[in-house]
């Protein structure tokens, strides 16, 4: 769970592996890409989203990558996987399989 860096929005990761944008404090669930698109965020915890796609490896299963966190430089991500892994990426990490 994530707040926008003014507090206006939070995301969240459901357990379906799909990516919820909602206002704050309304609830109201965000559906517009190019709304989210311009949404600063405080933190990055999701492993799913555009901007972390590049996280997932090839053939990977949606459970495989468990963890990520971006640095508060903003400059890269962190993640850990199932099979004991801690990778560092840029972020955003919008490219799949580099």
């Amino acid at each position: 769970m994530d707040f926008s860096a003014d507090s206006r929005y939070i995301q969240v990761s459901t357990g379906a592996y799909k990516r919820q944008v909602h206002e704050v404090p309304l609830g109201k669930q965000i559906t517009d890409s190019v709304l989210i698109e311009k949404i600063t965020w405080a933190t990055w915890t999701s492993i799913l989203g555009d901007e972390v796609i590049g996280i997932w490896p090839r053939n990977a299963d949606k459970a495989d990558v468990n963890c990520a966190c971006v640095t508060h430089t903003g400059l890269n991500i962190v993640t850990g996987d199932d099979f004991g892994l801690v990778k560092l990426f840029d972020f955003p990490c919008a490219e799949k399989f580099v």
